[in-house]
């Protein structure tokens, strides 16, 4: 006999369509590879624990999770893009407390705090014009580009987390003599510049010369990594600008201490156990 307690259970709040339009994803991603008018939950009692345990949000598997519970038809939240994991988490924050989300910020030129409240509901629908994909060209080549996946990010994350760890634990280690440091020291840093190579190709998807394509990704890493530096250096502009196109938007903040009403923007730190958790949302000031 079923309970009436099932009548009482947790409604879609909200229905999104994501801001890559599914170019990315297959049937094994999304349910029956639908990308708009996804059913989106507020969380419940197990999602915020897990959203509060530091070694899951470290991982990325408290977000995965989540994801997973709030929008039961997304099949695989790690092969979800970056941006639409940025989207997918404010629908979830919405659909669990609601559209206004305080927010604190300093005023860059008196430094007073501020706290304003910022509308969720208006933030993601800045996300409809996102710029999908990307290409640029040089000589003849023409190498297009692709968001990394949750799954990419997380890793080179935790990759670049290792790295900057071992780091510090060679300055720390009283055994070393200070040619054994600086040659470890100098092997961790060479490190380094290859995961950023390695981010850097992750971006591309393809290069062609209008005959052929290329798609073999360790191909495209030995091509970029032994040849002219205009190659890597092309990329990484390329790369910044689409990051500063797919990042969340700034938020135009007026200075209510008396005397002052500047205006600035600020950007939205999308820290997801400060965002589900603690009262304020803080941010970080960009243009003054």
């Amino acid at each position: 006999m079923s309970s009436f307690l099932q009548n009482y259970k947790r409604q879609p709040k909200l229905f999104i369509d994501l801001p890559s339009k599914g170019s990315f994803y297959d049937n094994t991603v999304l349910e029956n590879g639908v990308c708009s008018q996804l059913p989106v939950f507020g969380m419940n009692a197990m999602d915020e624990i897990l959203f509060k345990t530091p070694d899951a949000l470290f991982s990325g598997a408290a977000t995965a999770e989540v994801i997973m519970s709030c929008i039961p038809s997304i099949l695989d939240p790690w092969k979800l893009v970056g941006f639409d994991i940025d989207y997918i988490l404010v629908a979830i924050r919405i659909a669990t407390y609601n559209d206004e989300l305080p927010i604190k910020t300093t005023c860059p030129s008196c430094n007073s705090d501020n706290e304003s409240v910022l509308s969720l509901t208006t933030l993601i629908q800045n996300f409809d014009n996102y710029k999908i994909e990307n290409h640029f060209s040089i000589d003849e080549l023409t190498f297009r580009l692709k968001p990394l996946t949750y799954k990419e990010m997380t890793d080179i994350a935790l990759e670049s987390y290792n790295l900057e760890r071992q780091v510090l634990g060679i300055a720390r280690n009283k055994d070393f003599t200070e040619t054994q440091r600086d040659a470890e020291t100098q092997r961790m840093y060479n490190a380094m510049g290859d995961l950023n190579l390695k981010t850097g190709v992750k971006y591309i998807k393809s290069i062609d010369n209008g005959n052929d394509t290329e798609t073999d990704v360790q191909v495209i890493n030995d091509f970029i990594s032994t040849n002219d530096t205009k190659f890597y250096n092309q990329l990484k502009e390329n790369i910044v600008d689409l990051s500063n196109q797919w990042k969340i938007p700034d938020v135009e903040i007026k200075c209510g201490e008396e005397n002052c009403d500047t205006e600035y923007k600020s950007k939205i730190d999308l820290d997801y156990s400060n965002f589900f958790g603690l009262q304020f949302l803080h941010s970080r000031n960009l243009i003054s």
